[in-house]
C-alpha cells in the first residue's frame, strides 16, 4: 500500500469533485475505459470526489459528457506539479541543485572531532596524536580505517587500556577509557611482612596468617614492622617457617594541611560595557571582520561562543561564526569580614587535603586552627582524623 501511494505520488494525481445525477454511471464508463479512481468519497446523492492520475484526468472530457457529470479540480498533488512550478525559476533550481552537491561534497571530509571519557590524559594531546595518524578536520573520511585508527591510539598512548572510534555524518567520535595502574601485589605463595605504609595508631588488628608485631593502641612509623611473615618454632628456635602475611589493619591517621587569605581583596564588577568580535569560520580559516572594535577594557571578563552551521546531530559543516564578548571589569577594594575569611581559608585547605587522602580513608574528625596576623591574612590550620588500613606487603628479604 505504501509502495502504491508513493508511486502514485511520483507519477502526480488530481482530486476531482463529481457532481450530477448519474455519478454510478461516471464511474461504470470510467472503469470500462480502464481509467483508475480510488478513494471514492459520496458527498451526497450528486456529488463525489475522488482521485485519479494526470493522463486519467486527460480521459474525463468524453466521459463527463456522455453521463452528464460536471468534473472540478480541488487539488493537484504529486512531484510533476511541484517541478512544473519551480520549471520557470531556473536559477532558483539550479542554485538548488549546486547547493546539494557542495552538501554531498562537504559530506565526504571530517569536520570535527568529539573526544569523550578521558580525565587524565588532555584532550589536545590525543587531538595531537590523531592528527600524526591522518585523523583531523578537512580530511577525506573514506580513506580512514576505524580499528586501525583504534588499534594504533592503544598502542602510541600507554595510558589508555580500551578505545572505541567511528565517523558519524561529518563528526569523528572517539571514546576512549583509561588504564588504572594496578596495586603492587605479591603473590600468595611468596613469603611476605606486611609493614606500615604511614605513621597511625593502631585501632584494631586482625591477623589471618603471619607474626602480629604490634598491638591495639601502639603508635607506629611508616615502614614499621606490623605483622611478621617468620613464624619462629617454640621447641626449636633455629626451625623457621616463612608465610604469606595477610592481615587486616586499621589506625586512626592524621593529615594536616593550611591556606591563607587576606581580609583585604580586589573584587571585579562588571560596569555594563560590552564589545563583540566577529570572526568566520570558512573551511580551515578564521576570518576577524573588519568591522569588529578595538578592545580597549583595561580589564574585562572575555566569553567565547561558537556556533557552526550543523544539519542534525552529526552533519557539522565548516561554516560558522565565533563571537567572543569581552565585558568591562572595574577593580573594587573590599574588605572581607573575618568569618568570610575564615570560611574561604578553611575551604582552600580543605580542597588540598581531600586530593591527598585515599579514597578508602574515612574522615572521623575535623580540627581547624585559626592565626590572625598584623597585616590583615589569615591562615587556617586543618588537621583531618581519619580511619584506614595502613597495612602494605613487602617482600621477606625486599627494600
Amino acid at each position: 500500500m505504501l509502495l502504491l501511494r508513493l508511486w502514485n505520488y511520483i507519477r502526480g494525481y488530481v482530486i476531482i469533485l463529481v457532481e450530477g445525477y448519474f455519478l454510478e454511471r461516471f464511474i461504470n464508463i470510467c472503469t470500462h475505459r480502464q481509467v483508475f479512481l480510488w478513494d471514492i468519497k459520496r458527498r451526497n446523492d450528486f456529488a463525489m470526489t475522488l482521485k485519479l492520475s494526470i493522463k486519467g484526468f486527460k480521459m474525463l472530457r468524453p466521459i463527463s459528457r456522455k453521463s452528464q457529470c460536471r468534473v472540478r479540480i480541488v487539488k493537484k498533488k504529486g512531484l510533476p506539479f511541484i517541478l512544473n512550478k519551480y520549471k520557470q525559476r531556473k536559477a532558483f533550481m539550479f542554485g538548488a541543485v549546486l547547493f546539494i552537491v557542495i552538501i554531498n561534497l562537504l559530506a565526504s571530509f571530517i569536520w570535527d572531532i568529539e573526544i569523550s571519557g578521558n580525565k587524565e590524559i588532555r584532550t589536545a594531546d590525543v587531538l595531537q596524536k590523531l592528527a600524526v595518524i591522518g585523523v583531523k578536520p578537512g580530511v577525506l573520511k573514506y580513506g580512514i580505517d576505524v580499528d586501525r585508527v583504534a588499534k594504533t591510539l592503544v598502542l602510541q598512548i600507554s595510558e589508555l587500556s580500551w578505545v572505541s572510534f567511528e565517523i558519524r555524518g561529518t563528526r569523528a567520535k572517539l571514546f576512549v577509557e583509561e588504564r588504572r595502574q594496578p596495586p603492587s601485589l605479591i603473590p600468595r605463595n611468596m613469603p611476605c611482612n606486611i609493614i606500615a605504609k604511614r605513621d597511625g595508631l593502631i585501632s584494631s588488628i586482625v591477623v589471618k596468617n603471619g607474626q602480629e608485631m604490634v598491638e591495639e593502641g601502639d603508635t607506629v612509623i611508616k615502614g614499621q614492622l606490623l605483622v611478621s611473615g617468620v613464624i619462629e618454632n617454640e621447641h626449636e628456635p633455629e626451625q623457621k617457617k616463612l608465610v604469606h602475611s595477610i592481615a587486616e589493619i586499621k589506625a586512626r591517621t592524621w593529615y594536616e594541611g593550611n591556606s591563607t587569605t587576606n581580609i583585604k581583596t580586589v573584587e571585579a564588577v562588571r560596569t555594563g560595557k560590552e564589545k563583540k568580535v566577529y570572526t568566520l569560520m570558512l573551511l580551515k580559516n578564521k576570518i576577524k571582520l573588519p568591522l569588529n572594535k578595538d578592545i580597549n577594557f583595561q580589564n574585562y571578563d572575555k566569553i567565547e561562543l561558537k556556533k557552526v552551521l550543523q544539519i542534525g546531530e552529526n552533519l557539522i559543516l565548516p561554516f560558522g561564526v565565533i563571537v567572543e564578548k569581552y565585558y568591562e571589569n572595574e577593580l573594587i577594594d573590599k574588605e572581607l569580614s573575618l568569618d568570610e575569611a575564615k570560611k574561604i581559608a578553611k575551604e582552600n585547605a580543605l580542597k588540598k587535603l581531600i586530593k591527598i587522602i585515599p579514597e578508602d580513608a574515612q574522615i572521623i574528625n575535623t580540627g581547624i586552627d585559626y592565626i590572625q596576623r598584623e597585616d590583615g591574612l589569615i591562615t587556617a590550620n586543618v588537621v583531618l582524623e581519619c580511619m584506614e588500613d595502613i597495612g602494605t606487603t613487602e617482600e621477606i628479604g625486599g627494600e
